[in-house]
């Protein structure tokens, strides 16, 4: 099995947050939270290359669309 290139950590409060580690073929995010004093795995979704690159193109045109539910 092959190193992880990249691992990161983004919180979502005290006790919960995502795992981002990016693969040398895909990137996978999981929801982990902390129950009982562990970190469990709560979601995983692992993406292919080819659907981060139809995201990547898309992702700022989905950021300005809820911006601008946001402003209504």
């Amino acid at each position: 099995m092959a190193n992880p290139i990249k691992s990161e950590y983004v919180t979502l409060g005290e006790g919960k947050g995502i795992k981002v580690t990016l693969w040398p073929n895909s990137l996978r995010l999981e929801r982990v939270e902390k129950k009982e004093g562990k970190w469990e795995t709560t979601e995983q979704i692992t993406l292919a290359i080819k659907v981060l690159e139809w995201l990547g193109v898309r992702i700022p045109a989905f950021i300005a669309m809820m911006e601008a539910q946001k402003s209504n």
